[in-house]
């Protein structure tokens, strides 16, 4: 493929530590300042503290002067509420924002833990399901017991346990 660094939407320009172009429209030892939330470029960390990359400006479109830089977080905040157009493109000069998804050091942690949630989720909704089942089936077993197992001899099952399981699984997804 391609050179993908400047040409792809995917790709965002590293965030901006100060300014390396000539901006006409900025003054001279001008302060960055976020056009989101209004704060300048003073650090949020205490001193000697590294920012993340969720504090650092970054120049997400084509904006010129005091719109052009934004902290990443104020602006990932601004489009979880904006839907349709203002979520994938500037709403001020209409660029589509140019982005780099973070990747975090512990992604495979992460997925490791998603799937082991989702995999105890489904195995205690299969066993709570099972459970109500047994307990259905324990029901029926009760009631035709006291008519001499009446029921189970004429549908003809010999194994009492499938029978009645059968029968529960019958009134669970009946009743659901």
């Amino acid at each position: 493929m391609s050179d993908l660094g400047s040409s792809s939407p995917l790709l965002a320009p590293a965030p901006v530590a100060q300014p390396n172009e000539i901006d006409l429209e900025a003054g001279p030892g001008e302060q960055f300042q976020c056009r989101i939330c209004l704060e300048s470029d003073a650090p949020r960390t205490p001193l000697g503290a590294h920012l993340s990359p969720l504090t650092e400006f970054i120049a997400p479109c084509k904006c010129k002067g005091t719109s052009k830089y934004v902290h990443r977080e104020c602006l990932d905040q601004w489009r979880a509420v904006k839907e349709g157009f203002a979520f994938a493109h500037c709403t001020t000069c209409k660029a589509p924002y140019h982005l780099r998804v973070c990747d975090h050091a512990n992604r495979r942690w992460r997925i490791f833990k998603f799937q082991f949630f989702v995999t105890r989720d489904v195995v205690l909704i299969f066993a709570v399901v099972q459970l109500i089942i047994s307990s259905l089936a324990y029901l029926v077993y009760l009631i035709d017991s006291c008519a001499k197992f009446w029921l189970r001899l004429t549908w003809g099952f010999d194994g009492e346990i499938s029978f009645y399981y059968l029968c529960g699984t019958e009134l669970y997804f009946k009743s659901a």
